[in-house]
């Protein structure tokens, strides 16, 4: 996904509590706090964006901070900026050199329901 295809931009002095959800892709330079749940569509978390949620999305390209359980149905990538402190269920998996992640990845609870 490049920057032109999102939607929806979370920006850089933007703050976010609560919980998004939607279908259509989502850019977060900003902050977001609680869960994110985009059906069929992308997160893109730029190299300034700071999420602390449970994410869920078809695919997700980090660069910047995710703190959270992450859940990709499709592709999670986590660019060399990356930085990911949680567990991500991930269909597919790609970690460039640099790229940070504290927790555990399981391929196989990729599109299992999210536990209450």
């Amino acid at each position: 996904m490049t920057p032109s295809e999102s939607k929806t931009v979370i920006g850089p002095k933007t703050k976010v509590s609560g919980e998004i959800s939607g279908s259509e892709n989502l850019t977060v330079d900003g902050q977001v706090e609680g869960v994110i749940r985009l059906d069929g569509a992308c997160l893109t978390v730029r190299a300034e964006g700071h999420v602390r949620a449970t994410v869920i999305a078809q695919d997700i390209v980090v660069l910047g901070r995710v703190e959270g359980e992450i859940r990709a149905s499709g592709l999670l990538q986590l660019r060399g900026s990356a930085i990911v402190q949680g567990d991500v269920f991930a269909t597919r998996l790609s970690i460039e050199d640099g790229a940070t992640l504290r927790g555990h990845a399981d391929p196989s609870k990729a599109s299992e329901p999210v536990p209450a």
